[in-house]
């Protein structure tokens, strides 16, 4: 059985998915009510706020997991600055509640901590691709959160022998994925463009930085088979090995595109501290469990944008036009 918190949120719904395909019996937490029925129909949700120490205890006495995906955080860069506070709020006191439910309840589940690359900051081209040992450097208030959960759970792991495995995913895309991310927003804005509900104009930010991009399906089987065969306390890149630019994934959607755009950069997209280039180096991940990335960026995008398409549909009185 396992428990996911931020389950509300893209990758959670997507391994609570992978998981009930898998017989795994599923509690998912998350802050609000479900947006959608499916995957929770299929198994059980709470609505339940990390850093509510009481309702955290609570539900993990009562569940006595035996995997722990804890998903829960602020992952917005943007947003970490505007409200650094609470970034670091749901990344400490959310993590330490659940890892001390965990103790109190005497159950030892495997944690899985889910974290990110932006951790390393800024690296040359010298540093790429970049592996798990490379010196942590964050330079937004969300990097920083993360190393701090890190920090926390291998702590847990030294002081009460609790089996974690931390993850840096990379830049992930796919569907269901929200527009404070970068080819989501490029997505909706062309969904948008499509239904009539925008001028035909994708507004966009800094076009020349490289990202190495995974899907989201990918990821939570990376997750899955970490969990069952890691040793504690070790720490793996998830992601495809190659960087593309931000260009390129602009390009890719705007070829799907149903009707003609044109491209302007709006300087409110562009981020105080932005890194240059990000390529991850998988081989401890693909050495231990024969992980490949199998779905092409391609694919991520055209679904990407059909389920946006689907979703400013929803959110019209009337039908979009194809």
């Amino acid at each position: 059985r396992a428990l996911i918190t931020g389950a509300d949120g893209f990758v959670g719904r997507h391994l609570a998915r992978y998981l009930l395909d898998r017989g795994v019996e599923v509690l998912g937490l998350g802050l609000h009510p479900p947006r959608e029925p499916e995957p929770w129909n299929a198994c059980s949700y709470e609505v339940c706020d990390v850093v509510d120490r009481d309702r955290v205890f609570s539900l993990v006495r009562d569940f006595r997991p035996g995997y722990v995906f804890h998903l829960a955080a602020q992952s917005s860069v943007r947003r970490s600055w505007e409200d650094p506070l609470l970034t670091y709020r749901v990344a400490l006191l959310g993590q330490s509640n659940v890892f001390h439910a965990l103790v109190e309840a005497g159950v030892e589940p495997v944690v899985h901590v889910a974290c990110s690359a932006e951790e390393y900051g800024p690296v040359s081209e010298e540093e790429l691709p970049i592996p798990e040992d490379r010196p942590l450097r964050p330079v937004n208030p969300y990097a920083l959160s993360k190393v701090i959960q890190e920090e926390h759970a291998l702590f847990f792991h030294r002081v009460h022998g609790t089996r974690v495995v931390i993850t840096r995913a990379f830049n992930i895309i796919g569907p269901g994925q929200t527009r404070e991310f970068v080819a989501s927003d490029f997505a909706h804005q062309i969904a948008e463009i499509e239904a009539g509900l925008r001028e035909p104009v994708i507004r966009v930010g800094n076009l020349e930085a490289r990202r190495d991009f995974s899907d989201v399906r990918d990821l939570v089987e990376a997750f899955w088979a970490l969990v069952n065969r890691s040793g504690p306390g070790e720490v793996y890149n998830v992601c495809s090995g190659e960087d593309r630019p931000v260009r390129e994934v602009l390009e890719l959607l705007v070829s799907m595109s149903r009707v003609p755009v044109r491209v302007e950069v709006d300087p409110g997209k562009l981020r105080k501290a932005d890194i240059p280039a990000l390529r991850g180096d998988n081989r401890k991940l693909r050495e231990l469990t024969g992980w490949e990335p199998s779905i092409p960026l391609e694919k991520s995008l055209r679904d990407l944008l059909e389920w946006c398409r689907e979703e400013v549909c929803g959110l019209r009185e009337t039908g979009c036009g194809s």
